[in-house]
């Protein structure tokens, strides 16, 4: 008589050798899933539009995020936007559960707003490290916005955002070291942030850092100043 691990053993092999017998398209990986969606919305291509549908009734999550934000570009599918969406927001897709957060809270894709909603889908975006979800965890919560309003949880999430590489997260981090708010005013720390906001070249963060440089005695200080501004005018000039 076979052993337990010997017969799952061969009902695995007999599985999948029926399943190449019937001739089944095996999985794709997620760029693949992924290419399909830049194509359907940069092309508006149908056939990756209906290819990414097959994948996402087959529960492929990448395929149901990528579908709910091809469909998210015609008003008149923003329900099946919205279903596919929550589909892979729900399986754990990050993207997705920022995707759905945002619609909430900016009442996009047929939603009304609704802050609750919208902080409980940040919050689960936000522990997969998603920098943009904790900063607006970081604001929510600042103003009360469907949570219960605390500067403590405020810059909890403010930190983390800066953390997670959010340059407004960090320009916002250092003004409340500057001045004291919610945290013991820390000159140190404050300009340690400033120059991490700039260098992800935030532009407020760009320009408060070249105002204080300018204000230095020494010339080289003076000199990056002068070449943040330069740089600052010519990112300008690049995104027009």
């Amino acid at each position: 008589m076979l052993k337990r691990h010997q017969f799952l053993l061969v009902l695995a092999t007999a599985c999948a050798l029926s399943a190449c017998s019937l001739g089944r398209t095996p999985l794709p990986d997620n760029a693949y899933l992924e290419s399909l969606g830049i194509r359907a919305r940069q092309a508006s291509d149908l056939a990756a539009i209906s290819e990414l549908q097959r994948w996402s009734q087959q529960h492929l999550v990448t395929a149901q995020r990528e579908l709910g934000l091809s469909l998210a570009r015609t008003e008149d599918k923003y329900p099946d936007a919205v279903f596919w969406l929550l589909e892979a927001a729900r399986q754990g897709d990050a993207e997705a559960q920022f995707q759905i957060a945002e619609a909430y809270f900016h009442a996009r894709l047929g939603l009304q707003k609704q802050s609750v909603q919208a902080y409980r889908w940040y919050q689960a975006a936000a522990a997969q490290n998603d920098h943009k979800a904790a900063l607006m965890l970081a604001r929510m919560a600042k103003y009360g916005d469907g949570t219960v309003a605390s500067t403590v949880t405020s810059l909890k999430w403010l930190q983390r955002a800066a953390e997670l590489g959010n340059a407004q997260a960090m320009f916002l981090l250092s003004n409340a070291y500057e001045h004291g708010e919610g945290v013991n005013a820390d000159p140190a720390l404050a300009r340690e942030w400033l120059e991490k906001a700039a260098d992800g070249e935030y532009p407020p963060a760009v320009h408060q850092l070249a105002l204080l440089l300018e204000t230095d005695q020494k010339p080289e200080e003076r000199e990056r100043a002068r070449l943040l501004r330069k740089e600052a005018t010519d990112e300008r000039h690049l995104r027009w």
